[in-house]
């Protein structure tokens, strides 16, 4: 009888354990070194990106203060004047109620969707364009969504928080949602539209000194000045000529249009935004800035990071409202 050598047998478990052993030990430590290599990417990433939208603080404030009349109804009172008017030209009969019910859904169309045709096909018979200019709001006829100020209010103070890296009673979420709700409130004979930064810190300035007096006017004029430089910056950068000569940005090629539309569907269904399809890049100037927003999109797309998340909501936001512009200003 052949004899059959047992240690041969036990030790191939062995050597396939021990093989196995191996390829997961270096399984773990390609992992940790891809983690270790993603933590230290998002850091940078996150450093970057901070930094980026501190510089533009000040316009992408200023933008947003005045979008929030794209999504505002009007006011009680607009609201009756717009009614007495479609009443004196003849363009309705019914009661004020049915008027209401047709405002508040023109009202809750998205900004780019509403225009004369919308409204006309709900009164007797289509206005003029002097009456259609009345349905125009300003933050004196408009009724603002509290929570979209509450919102802009938690935006800024994370970032004036993270950008100025003092955390001041000045800055808090409740003495900028005063601040919003004052400048968004305008009362007569004041700026009630196309509000700029200095309209901000000027209503800022009351707000503060309205709640602590001057206890805190070194830290605001501190955070002020930072701001102000910033400002001053980008509008130096606004006025400055191109480099290349930039063509009228309402006159697209086909080429441009197909990537702003696709540009345009991909981030409203959360997916990469496309590249520019020609390697010398965009060079108008609507178009390199939507280019400028993506890239900031690309780096805060897969976070899950709650600071990162919120500047991902805006940056997308943003995207979405220039690709929206730019498509609805292409002659017909």
């Amino acid at each position: 009888m052949r004899k059959i050598d047992w240690r041969k047998r036990l030790r191939k478990p062995r050597q396939q354990s021990e093989n196995k052993f191996d390829i997961l030990a270096k399984l773990q430590a390609a992992q940790s070194s891809i983690s270790n290599f993603l933590d230290q990417s998002l850091c940078y990433n996150k450093f970057t990106m901070s930094n980026q939208i501190w510089n533009l603080f000040p316009r992408l404030l200023e933008q947003q203060i005045n979008g929030l009349l794209e999504t505002a109804e009007p006011n009680p009172s607009k609201a009756f004047q717009l009614y007495k008017i479609c009443q004196n030209e003849d363009l309705w009969k019914d009661s004020y109620q049915s008027f209401s019910v047709h405002l508040k859904k023109f009202f809750s169309l998205p900004f780019a969707a509403r225009s004369k045709g919308v409204m006309d096909s709900c009164l007797d018979s289509p206005m003029n364009m002097y009456v259609y200019e009345c349905f125009h709001l300003n933050f004196r006829t408009a009724q603002v969504n509290p929570n979209e100020i509450s919102n802009i209010a938690s935006w800024a103070h994370q970032l004036m928080r993270t950008g100025h890296k003092k955390n001041l009673p000045v800055i808090s979420t409740d003495i900028l949602t005063k601040t919003l709700k004052a400048l968004t409130s305008p009362p007569l004979f004041e700026k009630a539209i196309h509000l700029e930064f200095e309209d901000f810190c000027a209503a800022w300035k009351k707000t503060v000194f309205k709640f602590f007096g001057k206890k805190h006017d070194e830290e605001l004029g501190e955070i002020l000045k930072e701001l102000n430089e910033l400002n001053t910056q980008l509008k130096i950068s606004e006025r400055s000529p191109e480099p290349h000569p930039v063509l009228p940005t309402y006159y697209l090629t086909q080429t441009e249009i197909d990537w702003t539309l696709s540009v345009h569907n991909a981030v409203e269904k959360h997916q990469p935004a496309p590249k520019f399809p020609l390697s010398r890049g965009a060079k108008k100037q609507r178009l390199i800035e939507i280019e400028r927003a993506i890239s900031l999109y690309h780096i805060v797309q897969s976070s899950r990071l709650p600071e990162l998340i919120q500047h991902r909501n805006m940056i997308r936001a943003t995207i979405l409202d220039r690709c929206e512009k730019l498509l609805n200003s292409i002659p017909k």
